[in-house]
């Protein structure tokens, strides 16, 4: 395909030569100006093209349709319309159709091309969506404008991003409804033992973002396999995808077992969650994946020691260096014991009392998410970096960015949106939609 493209380019080219130089401008020997005019002559006739085209196929029609009525719509007139493409306004006219019994209209382009006046085309919205999920979207219309001519307004970008985060939810929903068929379940329990994943690994975690003039948590789940590649030391996450939605644990329950479902997680022969100590988390991962191993984040229990040790000995210390590198290498080699007394000979203390009884609760009630000698043994990755990452780059970089305030909707919409880019799930979603219309 490619090379016939060429030839035709090639044709064309020589063809139209001497009508091309003509319409250029200015000076011809500076390679910017030859870039801006030849890409301006690019979009304009791909912008006539499309239009020559789209006025072709309204005229290609028959006298007569058929209506939803049962009868038959006849043929009116011509009527104008106009849709946003990548090319700019697309302006051109197509036939309209009325039924003498139900009297109801129709344009049967429009369904065939499954658009209505005003709209942006699946394409355009696909790209303004994608920007729109990656920077502010007064930012994303500028970037736009200024990279590819396209003139949006910050409204329309917006409008763009949050509906494929709509197109999301209707995806999950369907993932829902999927993971809880018993025939499918069934399926899943029944099929080869090596469609499931070896080592499959889930996370969880929440960021507050700004909603509706308050902070929500925009909760946060990960699911993904380690591959190491050629030539390295170690194996890193790979096939990662993620998932959210803002408000209680429960809400987030199905989403949480269908993506599971979608992973295999139920048949991996090995199911791991790491992440911090809240306790929605573990409940969850309790309720739905009772076999998982649970290991509570490293860099999160070890956050604990240093408070202690600098009130109790002296910020910078010496002294409370030597105590916290030890808590920690007890930690580390499974001295659990050690490290408890270690806290509890605090627990008294008028400036470490309250950090060191904190703590105490703490590993208590996460013990059996501590055994990191265990864990370390079995190669199992203690370090929750791959949702906390999600957690920046969703809610941190996206949601709270400066001035920000959402509605609902909008935050939700504009998060799956941003997961399913970070997910490489972009196209799987697009090719779901429709096109979507202007904003002013």
């Amino acid at each position: 395909m490619t090379n016939c493209n060429t030839e035709i380019a090639k044709v064309l080219f020589e063809k139209l030569e001497q009508q091309v130089t003509e319409m250029m401008s200015g000076d011809l020997d500076s390679i910017a100006a030859m870039e801006i005019q030849i890409l301006g002559f690019i979009w304009e006739l791909g912008r006539l093209w499309l239009s020559w085209r789209l006025n072709r196929m309204g005229e290609e029609q028959a006298a007569e349709v058929p209506c939803e009525c049962g009868g038959k719509a006849k043929y009116v007139r011509m009527r104008g319309a106009m849709i946003l493409s990548l090319f700019g306004r697309i302006p051109f006219k197509r036939r309209y159709y009325l039924c003498p019994d139900c009297h109801r209209g129709q344009y049967p382009l429009d369904a065939k091309l499954g658009y209505k006046p005003g709209q942006m085309t699946p394409q355009l919205l696909s790209i303004a969506g994608w920007v729109g999920a990656q920077l502010p979207f007064r930012r994303a219309a500028e970037l736009l404008k200024a990279t590819c001519g396209i003139s949006l307004s910050e409204n329309s970008v917006r409008k763009a991003t949050q509906r494929i985060g709509e197109e999301v939810e209707h995806q999950e929903k369907d993932w829902q409804e999927e993971s809880e068929d018993i025939a499918a379940l069934r399926a899943q329990d029944l099929a080869p033992a090596e469609k499931a994943p070896e080592r499959l690994y889930g996370s969880l975690d929440g960021v507050l973002v700004p909603v509706e003039k308050e902070w929500r948590e925009l909760k946060i789940g990960s699911w993904y396999v380690e591959k190491a590649a050629p030539g390295a030391s170690k194996p890193k996450a790979a096939e990662i995808g993620y998932y959210c939605n803002i408000g209680e644990a429960k809400k987030l329950g199905p989403l949480f077992w269908a993506t599971g479902y979608r992973r295999w997680a139920s048949r991996a022969r090995e199911l791991i969650f790491v992440a911090d100590a809240a306790v929605w988390i573990w409940n969850l991962v309790s309720d739905y994946f009772p076999r998982a191993v649970q290991i509570v984040d490293w860099f999160h229990a070890v956050e604990y020691i240093a408070p202690i040790a600098n009130a109790a000995l002296g910020e910078g210390s010496d002294k409370a260096r030597v105590w916290r590198d030890q808590v920690r290498d007890d930690l580390w080699e499974g001295r659990f014991d050690q490290v408890l007394a270690a806290f509890q000979q605090w627990v008294d203390h008028p400036q470490a009392g309250l950090a060191a009884q904190r703590a105490f609760t703490y590993y208590t009630n996460n013990r059996e998410r501590m055994r990191y000698p265990y864990f370390r043994a079995k190669g199992y990755r203690i370090g929750s970096g791959v949702v906390e990452s999600a957690c920046k780059q969703i809610g941190t970089q996206r949601l709270k960015v400066a001035g920000a305030r959402w509605s609902e909707t909008g935050a939700r919409r504009t998060a799956k949106a941003r997961a399913a880019l970070l997910s490489n799930q972009w196209t799987t979603v697009t090719s779901r939609l429709g096109a979507v219309a202007l904003a002013a």
